[in-house]
């Protein structure tokens, strides 16, 4: 069952602090490893770039939750995961269940520093499925305290309602998280993946808790795992009707992704002439459909570019800076892959995007404004012809519409390209040769 997932990567108000779709690729990696025993696997719905500083540092409060709410609103065709700076209340993340009826909440937050920690989002998405923590009704007291809590226990948990489990197992049913191939355990986090069995249940039986399994607080432990009755109530709830609308009926593009791209052009320190037309080429990489390009200023500063195609174009760097890059291919369900090797080059102090096309003697675009709901017309007057393949851009370089190597024969020849579903803005239609560009801007109206 391929299950969607869609992550909010949540920015300040202002913009700043976001984290990039690097993590968010490597948790869901990482998910697909702990539920790949289930025949349970999670694909890339879509990311979403909210701005947002109480969601991104106050969450838990009333005011994130309504917030949160806002943003989700009719978004309820998968799973949907915010990762944001601080989860709150010292929580690496959370899961918030459906507040009154179906699907009124049903969300997880994720403090960026634990998104792609091995068990952190597996934990959260086992809530979830209807996981409780093997620990379940110790949760108000932070763990185990024999000073507050006794030794043996008592009948009952901290929550007041949740009967301790016995250690022998003969109340497995009713008491702790009700799952009887779970071990007891009176919450006993560590870092560290440890635990000295001192705590007693209340026969005075030594408790020795699975620090291995997902739904526990231990942290650093060579593997995480669900026990087999764990993974019953999951696909138990994966299957049940609340739980419709992250079943699709949906498979995603399953070829794998291997190796990392190739930066092919500029080459390695080059400079470019000008700077507000530098164009990225990279290999294909067989399987993937999209690719995360980084792009660092030197001294400081980055931006993230996700395209579907092995080329971008960028319109607005600065004059005479450096720049590193490198570039992720990845897929909707294949998110495992890494970061070529990255490549630096530097722009020039030319304010201008065309290099004479040599046999081109004139060329429009029409018209101009252009609707979106219409054509476009590229116009090229050349005595003996030309070929020439005809891009259009947005102004941050991504590839919206391109036709490759079209023939312009001598004369005057047109070639008409598609505007519709072209969101309103200034867009750049780039006529480009082997060796030369030129560029003119093209206003879409509604």
């Amino acid at each position: 069952t391929y299950v969607p997932v869609r992550f909010y990567l949540v920015a300040k108000t202002d913009g700043t602090g976001r984290n990039s779709e690097r993590l968010a690729l490597r948790a869901l990696c990482l998910l697909n490893e702990h539920y790949l025993d289930q025949n349970i696997q999670f694909y890339l719905k879509e990311f979403k770039y909210p701005n947002h500083t109480t969601i991104y540092n106050n969450s838990m409060s009333n005011s994130g939750w309504n917030a949160l709410k806002t943003q989700v609103n009719s978004n309820y065709n998968a799973i949907n995961i915010f990762i944001v700076d601080e989860a709150g209340g010292d929580a690496a993340a959370y899961y918030q269940p459906p507040a009154t009826g179906q699907n009124k909440a049903d969300w997880i937050v994720c403090a960026g520093e634990y998104a792609d920690d091995t068990r952190v989002l597996a934990h959260e998405v086992g809530h979830f499925f209807s996981l409780p923590h093997t620990f379940n009704g110790w949760e108000p007291s932070g763990g185990w305290d024999a000073t507050i809590h006794g030794n043996p226990v008592g009948t009952w948990a901290p929550d007041g309602q949740t009967l301790n489990e016995f250690v022998d197992g003969t109340n497995c049913q009713t008491a702790g998280d009700a799952i009887c191939d779970t071990p007891a355990d009176y919450m006993f986090p560590s870092a560290n993946c440890t635990y000295n069995p001192v705590a007693k249940d209340p026969h005075g039986e030594l408790v020795n808790p699975d620090k291995k399994n997902i739904m526990n607080y231990h942290f650093g432990c060579s593997e995480y795992y669900f026990s087999e009755d764990q993974k019953e109530e999951v696909n138990n709830s994966l299957f049940s009707s609340s739980r419709n609308y992250v079943r699709p009926n949906y498979t995603p593009n399953l070829t794998e992704v291997n190796g990392p791209a190739t930066l092919l052009s500029p080459a390695s320190s080059a400079t470019i002439e000008t700077y507000n037309y530098v164009v990225l080429d990279w290999s294909e990489v067989p399987g993937a459909d999209r690719y995360l390009v980084e792009l660092n200023a030197l001294g400081g500063g980055y931006t993230r570019y996700i395209v579907t195609t092995n080329q971008l174009i960028l319109t607005d760097l600065l004059a005479n800076k450096s720049y590193f890059w490198k570039v992720l291919p990845f897929n909707e369900y294949h998110t495992c892959s890494n970061y070529s090797p990255s490549k630096v080059f530097k722009t020039g102090g030319t304010f201008t995007a065309t290099f004479e096309i040599e046999g081109l003697d004139n060329w429009s675009v029409q018209p101009n404004p252009a609707r979106a709901s219409g054509m476009v017309t590229v116009n090229v007057e050349s005595a003996g012809g030309i070929t020439a393949s005809v891009n259009l851009l947005d102004l941050n370089g991504r590839l919206v519409r391109s036709i490759e190597q079209h023939r312009f024969p001598g004369g005057i020849s047109s070639l008409e390209i598609p505007a519709e579903n072209l969101v309103p803005g200034i867009y750049l239609v780039a006529l480009q040769t082997e060796n030369s560009v030129e560029t003119k801007r093209l206003a879409v109206v509604e």
